[in-house]
């Protein structure tokens, strides 16, 4: 799997297929370190649901942080997750 910006391939060799997103699993919200962590198991799976609709390469991967807020699990500590999103794209010369 290829990750680039768009301005590193072609577009007259990559077919769109689509935005797609992938989240990490919940983690406490005040773990110091867990934010690199997340983000690569948020790659992770956005490369495989990359590979899933055959895509070849992953364009202008973006990160986002989302927060659990205690308003919603009232008997737990903050949480937060990491939201992977990337275009797929299938490559005419793979």
């Amino acid at each position: 799997m290829r990750i680039a910006a768009s301005s590193d391939i072609d577009k007259d060799q990559a077919t769109p297929l689509g935005k797609i997103s992938a989240v990490s699993d919940w983690l406490g919200a005040g773990d110091l370190g867990i934010s690199d962590a997340a983000r690569l198991r948020a790659l992770h799976k956005l490369m495989r649901a990359a590979e899933d609709c055959d895509a070849d390469a992953l364009l202008d991967v973006d990160y986002s942080e989302e927060f659990l807020a205690r308003t919603e699990n009232p008997a737990s500590l903050p949480l937060k997750r990491v939201r992977a999103a990337a275009v797929a794209v299938k490559l005419k010369s793979a």
